[in-house]
């Protein structure tokens, strides 16, 4: 049986929404806080833009953008593929 989850998350930021969206869209910022695969492509992200982590055990987490208005909101989802099964 799969379950979801959904995870809601809100923080507020002092800066300009330019400023914020940039760090939140541009590969160069968000490896500054997020770990991205070496061959990540060099474009901004936006909706369709995917991160897949392999993990050790043959498994992978991927975190895809679904929603992108510029300069206001961003929403991904992420999904665990384990060995032998899918959840989400």
């Amino acid at each position: 049986m799969t379950k979801k989850l959904i995870v809601e998350d809100h923080i507020f930021i002092s800066s300009t929404p330019s400023k914020v969206w940039e760090v939140l869209v541009n590969p160069k910022f968000v490896a500054q806080w997020d770990e991205l695969p070496e061959d990540f492509p060099h474009e901004n992200m936006s909706v369709g833009s995917k991160v897949v982590w392999e993990h050790p055990n043959g498994g992978e987490t991927v975190t895809k953008v679904i929603k992108a208005i510029e300069e206001k909101e961003i929403t991904n989802s992420i999904i665990l593929f384990q060995l032998g099964r899918h959840s989400q």
